[in-house]
């Protein structure tokens, strides 16, 4: 009996695990259809293969790209950003600017500088273009030998004052040459104290002479000239372009 009861509770339960795996039928009470069969989920199920993207990634809407509009065919793009009318050609390059220089003569008398400046101001373009710089040189006084007869009497005077160690340098101003000095002094006062020295060493015939008064010298100044100009300027004043030199 007890046997036969197990039996039955095995059938019941196999019966009951059909029926609701639709085996015997649909499952889940009264109301449900045919359509709540596995069969009929995986129809309504999406194929993926047959999906299609409208927009790839990395790619713009197409709606966007048809709203950007198109920069207009008359403006071109300058170097400095700003818009300007196209003309079909790149705007021309700067001229490339000419190097200049300044140009000076120095150590002019008044005189010398007045004669400079008449010339080159006569040149077209040279015209007042000039600078004026005026420099007081002090007077110079030395304890002088000289005038010698000849430069060969010079050179012996020379040697016998380099014997003797006494310093000594040629005298180069016109009035004075050929002469020895054996020193150079800023007033008349040191030199003749100098003078009284050179003659306790045995030098008798040396005697104080001014070799260089108070001077005003000009200098003159060419500041911005090209190259071409400095050419004119040159040919402008004649002798004296040959001292032209570059501005330090």
């Amino acid at each position: 009996m007890l046997r036969a009861l197990v039996v039955l509770l095995l059938v019941a339960n196999g019966a009951l695990w059909a029926w609701q795996s639709g085996w015997l039928g649909p499952a889940g009470g009264p109301g449900t259809t045919d359509t709540a069969r596995e069969p009929q989920r995986l129809a309504q199920q999406v194929v993926p293969e047959r999906l299609r993207l409208l927009n790839a990634p990395g790619s713009a809407p197409a709606n966007l790209a048809a709203l950007a509009d198109p920069p207009p065919a008359d403006i071109a793009q300058t170097a400095d950003g700003t818009g300007s009318a196209a003309t079909g050609t790149r705007p021309e390059p700067p001229a490339p600017v000419e190097p200049r220089r300044c140009w000076q003569l120095a150590a002019l008398t008044p005189a010398q500088a007045d004669a400079v400046r008449r010339s080159a101001d006569a040149e077209t373009g040279l015209r007042g273009r000039s600078t004026e710089t005026a420099t007081t040189l002090p007077e110079r006084w030395i304890v002088y030998l000289g005038k010698f007869p000849s430069a060969d009497a010079l050179q012996r005077r020379r040697a016998e004052l380099r014997q003797a160690g006494i310093d000594q340098r040629e005298v180069n101003v016109p009035a004075l040459a050929p002469g020895l000095a054996l020193g150079t002094y800023s007033s008349e006062e040191a030199a003749r104290k100098a003078l009284q020295d050179a003659q306790r060493q045995g030098v008798r015939d040396a005697r104080v002479v001014q070799e260089r008064p108070e001077t005003r010298t000009i200098t003159l100044r060419w500041p911005d000239l090209t190259e071409a100009e400095h050419g004119r300027l040159q040919a402008a004043l004649g002798g004296a372009g040959r001292g032209l030199q570059a501005c330090p």
